[in-house]
């Protein structure tokens, strides 16, 4: 059984590939591809999602999976939420420090939506939970090998005290661990079992 994974980072479709294989599921094959969808103009992560999702099942016509994300601010109205890649960009997590600037409250949180599109063209959407987390007030000049973003310079864990790109390999298999459950591959992943392999 394959599965489109509509992306441009092989890690991951490969982390899928084995939370399915990990789960005792390894006739399911997930087969990553960049399709360079257009981003629409939209105000939340669901409609981004979902439009990449319909467009990548016109030229397919065949299972896909496709998930956004968005860095969303309680100080700053939830900016800057679709436009995270754009700000990244553009003014960087320097940019976002200035933005806090004499900001007390520094509580932020990944927003995600995996959305699915079966052989019929039903859409299907899952959602990640809410995980906060802190603005630092300051960057940490370190790159962590397995970041997947500059935000992790700025991106503070207040249970393990240390910015996430501070985390060593192990660390962020512990964190991963204990916040699996509430994303929306992993929410995706458990319903496609669910519904489609038992």
């Amino acid at each position: 059984m394959e599965l489109y994974f509509i992306t441009s980072n092989k890690g991951k479709a490969q982390t899928l590939q084995k939370s399915f294989e990990i789960a005792g599921y390894d006739k399911i094959k997930i087969i990553q591809k960049d399709m360079n969808l257009m981003e629409p103009q939209a105000d939340t992560v669901a409609e981004v999602s979902r439009f990449k999702a319909e467009e990548a099942y016109k030229s397919l016509k065949a299972p896909l999976l496709v998930e956004d994300g968005s860095f969303c601010v309680e100080a700053l109205a939830g900016f800057p939420g679709v436009y995270t890649k754009y700000v990244l960009e553009t003014i960087g997590v320097e940019g976002i420090i200035k933005l806090m600037q004499g900001q007390t409250n520094r509580q932020a949180k990944f927003v995600s939506c995996a959305t699915f599109v079966d052989e019929k063209g039903n859409v299907t959407q899952f959602f990640r939970d809410d995980i906060f987390y802190d603005i630092a007030t300051e960057i940490k000049d370190k790159t962590s090998p397995y970041a997947w973003s500059e935000l992790w310079k700025v991106i503070y864990v207040r249970e393990n005290q240390k910015h996430l790109c501070d985390f060593s390999k192990d660390e962020l298999d512990e964190y991963y661990r204990t916040i699996d459950q509430k994303g929306s591959l992993q929410k995706f992943m458990n319903w496609y079992i669910a519904k489609h392999l038992k």
